[in-house]
C-alpha cells in the first residue's frame, strides 16, 4: 500500500475517533471500548489505513499534545473543595496504591512471565497508570456516590505523572 500523507492519516484517525465516540454515546458504552476496537481495526494489524510509523517524529508531538490536553481537562474538572474532603483516601491511593500495584505487577511479570527485572519494573510502572480518559467515562456511566467518584477522578488525573516518573 502506498504511503499516505501525514495530514490524511491524522484526519482519518480524528474522524474515526469522533465517530466511535458518537456511536459509543448512542449505544451507552464507555467510549474507550469503541476507540480501542476502531484503533485496532484501522491500524497496522487491521486494515492498515492508519500507520503511526508514517508520522515519524510528528507522532510524538501529537501524543504530547493529546496528553497535555487530557491532563489539562482532567485538572479543570477537579474541585479543590471536594479534593480536600477526600484527601486522605486520594493520597493513599496515589502513593500506597501506586506502589503496591507497581511492585505487584512487576513481580507477576518477573515470576509468571519470566521477564527481566528491568522490563518487569517498566511494565509495573505502565500498569499503575489508569488515566482520566478511562476513569472519567466509567465513573460517569456507573453513577457512583460523589465521594467515591471524587476519589477515582482525582486518582485518574494525579496518577499519570506518578506513572511517568516510575517509568523513567
Amino acid at each position: 500500500m502506498e504511503a499516505a500523507h501525514p495530514s490524511l492519516i491524522i484526519a482519518l484517525a480524528l474522524a474515526a475517533g469522533v465517530l466511535a465516540q458518537a456511536v459509543a454515546r448512542h449505544l451507552r458504552l464507555p467510549g474507550i471500548v469503541l476507540l480501542l476496537v476502531v484503533g485496532v481495526g484501522l491500524g497496522p494489524d487491521g486494515l492498515g489505513w492508519v500507520r503511526p510509523d508514517e508520522l515519524g517524529g510528528g507522532l510524538y508531538a501529537l501524543v504530547d499534545l493529546a496528553v497535555a490536553v487530557i491532563l489539562f481537562e482532567g485538572g479543570l474538572n477537579l474541585e479543590i473543595s471536594r479534593l480536600r474532603r477526600s484527601q486522605v483516601e486520594i493520597r493513599r491511593l496515589v502513593t500506597w496504591g501506586a506502589g503496591i500495584t507497581w511492585l505487584g505487577a512487576a513481580l507477576a511479570a518477573r515470576y509468571f512471565l519470566g521477564w527481566d527485572w528491568e522490563i518487569a519494573l517498566l511494565f509495573g510502572s505502565l500498569v499503575v497508570v489508569t488515566g482520566p480518559t478511562v476513569v472519567g467515562p466509567l465513573v460517569a456511566e456507573l453513577r457512583l456516590r460523589p465521594k467515591v467518584a471524587t476519589v477515582l477522578e482525582a486518582e485518574g488525573v494525579l496518577i499519570d505523572p506518578i506513572g511517568a516518573i516510575l517509568a523513567v
